[in-house]
């Protein structure tokens, strides 16, 4: 039986939300400590929790009302909020927030949680979703800014989970609304499976440090599987039943994102008729078909609640290959814009004939802003950038 550990799930923004609402329907989930913020009331109401665990961020300033996908609206939201934060997670023994990026709530306010678990010394992993590619430009840009500068940072554990992973197992012809629950109840499952191999009393568990240093570059991407086996309906349980319903699973894509992945969880939970037996054989099927240099960590547990159930989870963890160290990515990113117009041969400047394209100009203070356009052109791009002219550094030109 899974004691309580003082564990806490913390959804920030709509997509938060929605994950915390699945997660309160979810068997097992009753040992954790759940929490909903918002900055829109509507989604707030929405999640299944009472007032006591939610917070409607920047109630004075914001009646209500979302960001609008403004990234310091969520930051001013979730600022004046802090004590709160730290009141309802004092105690607690860790932190797993989720959510979406890309939005102004919870890529403005999630760093501002981060910022007070650090403060209190609790360990805080994050596991966030990325935008579907249909979602638009600004909402990419805005997501990987918040992970790239600010939560990467400060999380003790960083996992990001593009939500594209849906299409590469879902008919092309499933609606963007069922995508978008399926996405949702896939995260809250895999925040369920992450909090049971992380608590006292389980069959095997592993502690938060052999979690931490498994996922210690913390810049990377993942792909989720989830199978889950009802006995009732599907007869007895066996460890290749369990690894088949695991490669069905739609976010996982199959066999070879296991055999690829750098990093592989794995976690098992069953009811009481779940052996350590059981366990060790579906984790030997399983580690048969990754790779030789793939780091695994391995969890089950057993819980009343899933009498008759089990629920086989394996997130699979691809490592950024070239990451950068903190504090270095803006002198990077400026040095690879300028390549494609500007290069240094021997100490000189010279000028590339092909121009750059829009994407790829910094805007500078106004990178979180909404863009301004006319007739075609960003305005908030300096001219000379916009009409691609070398500006006189007081060095002669090379022709």
């Amino acid at each position: 039986m899974i004691e309580n550990s003082k564990f806490c799930v913390i959804g920030v923004g709509g997509a938060g939300c929605r994950i915390i609402s699945h997660l309160v329907r979810e068997p097992g989930a009753e040992y954790l400590k759940l929490i909903a913020i918002d900055t829109d009331r509507n989604g707030l109401a929405e999640c299944g929790l009472d007032e006591e665990h939610t917070i409607l961020a920047g109630e004075k300033w914001r009646n209500g009302r979302g960001t609008g996908g403004r990234v310091i609206d969520g930051q001013s939201a979730f600022s004046p909020e802090r004590r709160r934060i730290e009141e309802m997670i004092k105690g607690s023994q860790m932190l797993i927030i989720c959510g979406g990026l890309g939005g102004g709530t919870a890529s403005g306010g999630i760093p501002i949680v981060l910022s007070c678990a650090s403060n209190m010394q609790i360990p805080a992993v994050t596991v966030l979703s990325q935008p579907f590619a249909v979602e638009g430009l600004q909402r990419q840009r805005i997501s990987e800014q918040a992970m790239n500068n600010e939560i990467i940072r400060i999380a003790d554990a960083a996992i990001l989970i593009p939500n594209d992973l849906l299409f590469a197992g879902l008919d092309p012809a499933t609606p963007l609304a069922e995508a978008f629950q399926l996405a949702d109840r896939e995260m809250a499952r895999s925040v369920l499976a992450l909090s049971t191999i992380l608590c006292a009393g389980n069959l095997l568990n592993a502690d938060f440090s052999d979690f931490s240093a498994l996922l210690r570059r913390k810049k990377s991407h993942c792909a989720l599987g989830i199978g889950v086996i009802d006995t009732a309906n599907e007869g007895s349980f066996t460890a290749e039943k369990a690894f088949e319903k695991l490669l069905e699973s739609p976010l996982l894509g199959g066999a070879s994102t296991l055999c690829d992945a750098d990093a592989v969880i794995f976690t098992l939970t069953g009811g009481p008729e779940l052996s350590l037996s059981d366990a060790r054989s579906v984790f030997a099927i399983s580690t048969s078909h990754i790779g030789k240099k793939t780091s695994v960590l391995v969890g089950a547990a057993v819980d009343e609640k899933w009498r008759g159930k089990f629920q086989y989870t394996a997130l699979a963890v691809n490592y950024e290959k070239e990451a950068l160290p903190a504090g270095s990515q803006g002198t990077e990113r400026k040095k690879s814009k300028r390549q494609s117009r500007l290069e240094l041969s021997d100490g000189d400047m010279i000028q590339q004939t092909l121009p750059l394209s829009e994407n790829e100009f910094s805007r500078g203070i106004m990178e979180k802003t909404t863009p301004v356009r006319w007739n075609g052109e960003e305005l908030d791009i300096p001219t000379f950038l916009r009409k691609n002219q070398v500006i006189d550094t007081g060095k002669d030109q090379l022709s």
